[in-house]
């Protein structure tokens, strides 16, 4: 049976939100919290892992996969984008883009 869709951060936003009474979902939050950061720790330390030969390359490529596809992968890398985008400042002399 495949998983559902991951979900994103706004997503587990609003379930604490419309459960915030409930210490069983507060407690679960907090867990999904900690694995996201393992993900993220995983993300961030990934170019350091070699890529192994052998019958275990394809379950590799497949993990790099999976990370890349996860929420809080794609929502920090686009708050870095967000945070590293700068205006474009034309050069005197050249013209606008």
């Amino acid at each position: 049976m495949p998983f559902r869709h991951p979900l994103s951060l706004d997503e587990l936003r609003a379930i604490r939100e419309r459960q915030v009474w409930n210490s069983d979902v507060m407690t679960l939050l907090w867990e999904v919290k900690r694995l996201r950061s393992l993900v993220l720790s995983t993300y961030q330390l990934w170019p350091e892992f070699r890529r192994p030969s052998g019958v275990l390359a394809p379950n590799y490529d497949a993990l790099a996969q999976k990370l890349l596809a996860e929420p809080c992968i794609i929502e920090r890398d686009r708050l870095a984008a967000e945070l590293l985008d700068v205006p474009f400042k034309p050069r005197k002399g050249m013209a606008p883009r």
